[in-house]
């Protein structure tokens, strides 16, 4: 069999798998992009030849024009390409486990603060329509910590669970709400009249990714709170989770997460008042 076609078989094979899994689009494009970026660095050669020492040269290479976090995220979409191979037969070991991880320095991103939040709250009227959906919007966001993808696609919840299910990034998943958002989410619709469907709507129908931007942007104006962005909902969420006491399995679980890095990454910004807070509760020397 020709390389090429022999190459071109097996990342088709490693797409389809990747879909049969269940990946968003978005990420198996990804993946499939560093393997085919693989395939262009070693110019020709067939994925089955491919050792350590190859794969270390290509991720040096791709240091010299990429971020060390993007490199990492290469890394892991290979590991993930040759880990399939291995599965099926094609290589008998992964030539990726032979080379660490790059590593890289987590850059801390903006959160809102709880006092911010409080602002945000506190300017949204609820005397109109539009302020009774924006503070559930924004108390959705902190409670739960969902991407604004994952937002926008919610339906009306279970309200005998507490519950809602959304559908992003890894896919579908149900993700609890608190009290403060059952309420808010009730009052919202009820005046909205929304009673099955998509939750959240506007002026033209469903709200999108874009328009939640949009809301929040406003509000942060209204509330003179500075725009983080919809995202550091996500973030601050993750922080308080960890300050109140709750676990990091069930932190994970909540947030759609896989990996305890995910956390650590998100937490960056707050990790040494987490530090200082943990010391506190659990001080060996008080412990005496």
């Amino acid at each position: 069999m020709d390389t090429a076609v022999g190459s071109s078989v097996l990342v088709r094979a490693f797409r389809l798998a990747l879909s049969v899994e269940g990946l968003k689009p978005k990420t198996i494009s990804d993946y499939v992009r560093e393997v085919e970026r693989l395939g262009t660095f070693l110019d020709g050669r067939p994925f089955e030849t491919v050792t350590g020492t190859d794969v270390r040269e290509h991720i040096v290479n791709l240091g010299d024009h990429l971020a060390a976090k993007t490199v990492r995220e290469a890394q892991m979409a290979l590991r993930r390409f040759f880990q399939f191979l291995v599965q099926e037969g094609e290589i008998p070991k992964d030539p990726t486990r032979e080379v660490k991880l790059v590593r890289y320095r987590v850059v801390p991103q903006p959160i809102y603060t709880d006092t911010e939040v409080r602002h945000l709250l506190a300017a949204c009227d609820l005397q109109t329509p539009n302020g009774v959906r924006n503070r559930a919007l924004v108390t959705v966001l902190y409670d739960t910590g969902v991407r604004s993808a994952e937002l926008v696609s919610m339906q009306v919840p279970d309200w005998q669970r507490r519950s809602v299910l959304v559908d992003g990034k890894t896919g579908m998943r149900d993700v609890p709400l608190g009290i403060a958002s059952i309420q808010a989410i009730e009052r919202y619709t009820r005046r909205w009249h929304v009673d099955q469907g998509i939750l959240w709507q506007g002026k033209k129908g469903s709200l999108t990714a874009s328009g939640v931007h949009q809301v929040i942007q406003r509000l942060c104006g209204k509330a003179d709170v500075a725009d983080k962005g919809v995202h550091a909902f996500r973030r601050a969420a993750a922080a308080q989770m960890k300050r109140l006491g709750m676990n990091d399995s069930d932190i994970l679980e909540v947030m759609g997460w896989s990996s305890i890095a995910m956390l650590r990454r998100y937490t960056a910004k707050v990790a040494a008042e987490l530090a200082q807070l943990a010391h506190e509760r659990y001080s060996p020397a008080d412990a005496l």
